[in-house]
């Protein structure tokens, strides 16, 4: 449910971002392989935090065969404290959560210091869910999070399958679910919502998941499950992938991990050979402030802190375009089709060189019946990024036609 943010929450939010633009600038911009990280955190914490992350990222990969190729560009934002963390905390007990965007997917910390790894990394582990295209029940995702949570790195390989002492103690203490029922649980559960009622869900999720991944007689068929989950019935999945009952499969579940022992593996990952020599980029806020506000943009119930994050940045840095192409994207998305058209007007005036900037100023020009000015823009998007797919198919669409798109042409 979006959260009611009072008026003087959000004059203090604004205020908050006017004080950061005048002090000095604490934000780091870390960019890695596949990451861009902004914190405020340090280098040093920094530069561990986007290589756990890429350490996280090729386990998953590995285990999972993925190359995560219609991923959106991954976004660490880490704070160094609870107090710059609070205006964008989506509960009171969140520690890290995981936000998807429309141009980016957000992980979001309050610290980036490691003992918040394990939250960050299960939020991480449903972005990357989310972001190979799988949709798996309630069961396997929250226990996969948690498996990959507490993952080790050692050097060039990580260690998988360390206890969790809190689930340790839940499932010594409380009545547990029947598998049946576990395996049936969806999103609108009170095992999924209810903290009373989450603990053993969570923490038999992580035993039956941890149990799938490691003991001998289960791992093997991992891919297989992979596929099977896809049909949408955990049950058959279950009973199909390992030719036994749920009955059968209950009844390894509840020796596993007895006698006080608990299986771990070690296996080797690949890493990217800059992972130990990232990009850094000092004075980073008016970027790292950009991303805040397009997460905050496309999140409901904070479209009016986003409008005071934008109007901050417009304060703070006039003269920039990534500000006004970040605007002109939240108009878009409040249907405020001719605010959006200046807003990306000016980051054109300003020098943008995106072409994402051109493709949505041009869409923004055509629903708003301008056509010819939409192609004048898309065609010079088009003459920046001569492969992008979009902006040609753009131009050809059913809102542009052939005689409009060929009388431009004949112009050239």
């Amino acid at each position: 449910m979006p959260r009611i943010v009072s008026r003087r929450a959000i004059l203090f939010f604004a205020a908050a971002l006017c004080a950061g633009g005048a002090s000095e600038d604490p934000w780091l911009k870390i960019i890695s392989a596949n990451f861009v990280l902004y914190t405020t955190d340090g280098e040093r914490s920094g530069r561990s935090l986007v290589r756990h992350f890429e350490e996280v990222r090729s386990f998953f990969v590995q285990a999972f065969g993925d190359r995560l190729p219609d991923a959106k560009p991954a976004c660490i934002i880490a704070f160094r404290n609870e107090k710059e963390f609070e205006p964008y905390r989506p509960s009171e007990f969140a520690a890290a959560f995981f936000h998807a965007g429309i141009s980016h997917d957000f992980i979001v910390m309050g610290s980036g210091s490691i003992d918040h790894y394990p939250v960050a990394v299960h939020e991480f582990t449903h972005m990357m869910v989310h972001e190979s295209g799988h949709e798996y029940p309630p069961w396997f995702n929250e226990g996969l999070a948690e498996l990959f949570s507490n993952l080790q790195p050692m050097g060039k390989r990580i260690r998988v399958g360390q206890d969790i002492p809190g689930h340790i103690m839940t499932l010594d203490r409380e009545r547990r679910l029947p598998l049946a029922a576990l395996l049936r649980v969806d999103y609108s559960s009170p095992y999924y919502n209810e903290k009373s009622k989450a603990g053993i869900f969570y923490a038999e999720s992580w035993k039956l998941v941890h149990m799938l991944f490691l003991d001998p007689s289960y791992r093997p068929q991992l891919k297989a499950l992979d596929s099977a989950l896809k049909q949408g019935d955990s049950v058959a999945a279950l009973e199909a992938v390992y030719h036994k009952s749920i009955a059968a499969i209950e009844s390894d579940l509840h020796s596993y991990l007895s006698g006080g022992t608990i299986k771990v593996m070690v296996f080797d990952i690949q890493l990217p050979k800059s992972v130990d020599t990232p990009e850094v980029e000092t004075s980073a806020g008016m970027s790292a402030r950009v991303a805040l506000a397009e997460m905050l943009s496309n999140t409901r119930g904070r479209s009016e802190q986003a409008s005071a994050a934008y109007e901050s940045l417009a304060k703070d840095y006039p003269n920039r375009w990534e500000v006004e192409q970040g605007w002109g994207q939240f108009c878009w998305q409040q249907y405020k089709l001719d605010d959006a058209a200046r807003h990306y007007a000016r980051a054109v005036e300003l020098g943008g060189q995106d072409p994402r900037l051109f493709l949505d100023y041009g869409r923004v020009l055509s629903y708003s019946n301008h056509p010819a000015d939409a192609i004048d823009i898309l065609a010079k998007g088009a003459r920046l990024s001569p492969n992008d797919d979009e902006i040609h198919f753009e131009l050809g669409s059913g809102s542009l036609t052939r005689i409009q798109v060929a009388g431009y042409e004949g112009h050239g």
